[in-house]
């Protein structure tokens, strides 16, 4: 039988995004949004960009990291991507980062639970509602469970998996 785990437990860092709107240029650094999030993968067709410094302001919790998986707190509640190489960027608004601790869960593994069907009902389950839109508080995505394996139990599953979406035309797999 597969043991849980909370997120926050397997996670070195659950930093939520700044609550504020940077300044938006036609280059510079690049800024996660919502809309960058699709099928399990982060997507650059259209970027959005701030200034430096901005952007140092803007990570002043943590700077995004390769591996670091990203996750939208509302519009809509529960994309989940991983950062890939080579990509340097801030949380924009509705955001929150994830960090996962390597000697408890492989980030493969967990951006994959996190994408299950199981998980994202029980994200949508603990999703409050704001004023307008529904939303994911820190607390409850801290809380949340997810099935938590041994660690080669969670790689080999994650290799599985990947090979299957690799395998499946139209299928977006995290990155590794």
């Amino acid at each position: 039988m597969t043991s849980s785990a909370c997120v926050g437990d397997v996670c070195t860092l659950v930093v939520d995004c700044p609550h504020s709107t940077p300044e938006w240029t036609g280059d510079g650094v690049l800024v996660f949004r919502t809309g960058n999030i699709r099928d399990g993968q982060l997507d650059l067709r259209q970027p959005s960009f701030t200034t430096e410094a901005d952007y140092r302001e803007r990570v002043f919790r943590a700077i995004p990291s390769p591996g670091d998986i990203i996750v939208t707190r509302e519009a809509p509640v529960g994309q989940v991507a991983i950062i890939p190489d080579g990509v340097r960027g801030c949380l924009g608004q509705r955001m929150v980062l994830l960090r996962p601790d390597s000697g408890k869960v492989s980030g493969p593994y967990l951006a994959y639970a996190l994408n299950s069907s199981a998980v994202q009902r029980e994200m949508r389950i603990r999703s409050g509602t704001g004023s307008t839109v529904a939303n994911l508080r820190i607390p409850s995505l801290e809380s949340l469970p997810i099935p938590c394996p041994p660690l080669p139990e969670q790689k080999a599953i994650a290799a599985a998996l990947g090979d299957a979406d690799e395998a499946s035309p139209g299928i977006c797999p995290p990155a590794t």
